[in-house]
This record gives structure tokens, sequence and C-alpha cells, in this order.
């Protein structure tokens, strides 16, 4: 008895691993593949923009944080008119380490401009550091200084 017992715990332990393996599968194949798939759609860039303007620190960070993450580079202006107005030093940081993922040259210019003249001390160091970091990264490249 203590066998059949054991022998139908294994069975119902690979019955239900072998359930959970055919239903990841079936859940990934109706998921987006491409990120591009999502950014064409209707409304999609009216949102980001408006995420990136929004009230609402949080949403701000989160609409920041996407478009550096995923080098969404249609939204390189929206980033430069939202540091001039950001208010929020960690959001003026994001923005900056956003605007470097995206390979911006005016981002960059905009980050050494901050290194001096920004009244948040970290906010100018992390400028230096973010524009020092483009620079070393990319050699071949200088913004005027």
């Amino acid at each position: 008895m203590k066998t059949t017992l054991k022998q139908n715990s294994k069975n119902l332990f690979f019955g239900l691993v072998a359930a959970l393996v055919l239903l990841t599968g079936f859940n990934s194949l109706a998921q987006v593949n491409r990120l591009k798939d999502f950014t064409q759609h209707k409304f999609a860039y009216e949102n980001l923009v408006n995420a990136i303007k929004s009230n609402n620190e949080g949403v701000r960070e989160d609409a920041i944080y996407l478009v550096g993450k995923y080098k969404l580079a249609d939204f390189e202006n929206e980033l430069l008119n939202q540091l001039d107005k950001e208010k929020n030093s960690n959001i003026k940081v994001l923005i900056g380490l956003a605007l470097y993922r995206l390979e911006s040259e005016k981002g960059m210019q905009k980050m050494l401009e901050l290194s001096s003249r920004d009244e948040n001390d970290r906010v100018r160091r992390m400028s230096l550091a973010i524009y020092n970091e483009y620079i070393t990264g990319n050699s071949n490249r200088t913004v005027a200084r």
C-alpha cells in the first residue's frame, strides 16, 4: 500500500508539472511579441506624452523609465522639454539616464548645462557623471562645451 501511494504521488506530481508547462507555453503565445506592435497603437504615443507631463510624480517616473528602458527615441523632445520644467531632483536624474540610453546628443548637452547651473548638488553631480559616461563610451563623439 505504501508503494502504491508513493507511485500515485509521483504520477500526480509529474502530471501537475506537465500541465503547468503546457499552460505557461500557451500563455506566452498570447503576448505581444514586439514592443513596436504596442507603440504603434493609435493612442500609445499620446498617452506616453501625457504621462511624461503628468502632475503625478509616480506616473511621470514610470513613463520616463519606460522611454529609457525601451529606447523610444521618438520621445526625446518631450524629455528635453520636461527636463526644463522639472522640479523633482530624482526625476531630473531619471530623465538624464533616459536621454543617456537614447544616446541623445542634445540630452547630453543639457546634462552638461545642468552640471554647472542646477541648484541641487546631487543633480549637478549626477548630470556630470552621466555626461562623462556618455563621452567615455562614445569617445569618437563630443558635445560642444
